[in-house]
């Protein structure tokens, strides 16, 4: 080994050597570390489970603690198990110590994007009110996880000013989180429903974009359920938007009043598979006899999705398992396969056998077993003595 290679070796070993040293002190340091924020976090769940039960606190040695993110974080974790008194404890515990407010300014001044999203996030477990104005202009934030968390916590605290913020900033965002803002004005329930109506009825001329977004906005009010949308869905199912339409008539299936079964009667002969379909699926849900023959023909619709959802729909209405029963003497083998799967799924096939078997069958169960055999289709009676009954 040349003379030259000596010290380069030395000072190498010399490198590795402090670089290990430094590693073990490190995790020496980190360790010990993890186990006082460990032996800490321990000691702040005893005490937040006593303040929790309890109405009174040492206030003093709370604000000593407040400032400990081991703390934080904890009173974090301990909000999303707590319900009732124990929870509002904690909650006027945070808005004494001055925790709220320092996660509102935080929110508000931070130029660092993630303690803006640890903040937004603190204020939705608390849901405070006194927060509502500081979520409301988070709204804009340029960061996508802050404005979408902050929607998320005015849902919570249910704070109706925020649900037309939500609908402006529709046409800025991406379908991804178009549908995250959706499901948070799900969140808001009946109280969203006025301005989502007017948005679904291009008659809002404040709001800033009213053409963005109609669909999931459709669908928010379907799920939501409240007749008030009614007068917005009927329109939109006149739309020239193949989607909307879609989402309409889906939703007037559950907010949909008696009047809307005549323009759901008209929907059955959309030129899209999809619209009749959903409109045979609400019209089931309107339970109203005025559609059993609109139902009857769509059983004979080329498109499978429009006859099963038409032969479901008949058999939830009054009198439309009637209808069900002489679909099967229909011209329309779709009309007829429809009928029998329906009559199957129903077990009236099953009891018209029994009753057969016995002697007890009326006229209605003789004639669907006689049917059925006429049709050629003996293996939906699985019992060939009610054909040979039936037959003789």
């Amino acid at each position: 080994m040349s003379a030259l290679m000596l010290p380069v070796l030395a000072t190498l070993g010399a490198i590795t050597a402090v670089a290990g040293s430094s590693l073990f002190v490190y995790k020496l340091v980190r360790h010990r570390r993890e186990r006082f924020d460990e032996f800490r976090r321990a000691s702040y769940v005893g005490a937040l489970s006593e303040m929790a039960t309890r109405s009174g606190y040492p206030l003093e040695m709370l604000r000593r603690w407040s400032p400990d993110g081991v703390f934080l974080e904890t009173l974090l974790e301990f909000l999303k198990f707590l319900q009732g008194g124990e929870r509002q404890n904690l909650l006027r515990l945070s808005r004494e110590l001055g925790i709220v407010e320092r996660f509102v300014t935080e929110l508000r001044n931070s130029k660092r994007r993630n303690s803006r999203v640890e903040a937004v996030k603190a204020l939705a477990e608390f849901a405070d009110p006194a927060s509502a104005d500081a979520l409301l202009e988070a709204l804009t934030d340029p960061v996508d996880e802050v404005r979408w968390q902050a929607a998320g916590a005015l849902a919570k605290i249910g704070d109706p000013r925020a649900v037309r913020p939500l609908l402006e900033a529709l046409h800025r965002e991406t379908d991804w989180g178009a549908n995250r803002i959706g499901d948070t004005l799900v969140s808001f329930g009946s109280t969203a429903v006025p301005d989502l109506a007017r948005y679904a009825l291009l008659n809002d001329p404040s709001l800033s974009s009213t053409t963005a977004h109609l669909p999931l906005v459709a669908r928010v009010l379907g799920i939501i359920g409240d007749v008030r949308a009614e007068p917005a869905m009927l329109s939109a199912l006149e739309s020239d938007d193949t989607e909307l339409r879609i989402r309409a008539a889906a939703a007037l299936g559950t907010v949909g009043s008696l009047a809307c079964v005549p323009a759901l009667g008209r929907a059955l002969c959309d030129v899209e598979w999809e619209v009749r379909a959903q409109a045979a699926a609400a019209l089931g849900r309107q339970m109203d006899g005025r559609a059993i023959e609109g139902l009857r023909e769509s059983m004979r619709d080329e498109n499978w999705w429009v006859r099963q959802n038409s032969a479901q729909a008949l058999s939830e209405i009054p009198r439309g398992v009637e209808a069900l029963i002489g679909g099967l003497d229909d011209e329309d083998r779709f009309a007829r396969d429809a009928s029998i799967e329906r009559l199957m799924a129903m077990g009236l096939v099953r009891k018209a056998v029994e009753a057969v078997k016995d002697g007890s069958a009326g006229e209605r169960e003789r004639y669907i077993v006689r049917q059925l055999v006429v049709l050629g289709r003996g293996e939906y009676l699985k019992d060939e003595s009610a054909s040979e009954k039936v037959a003789g």
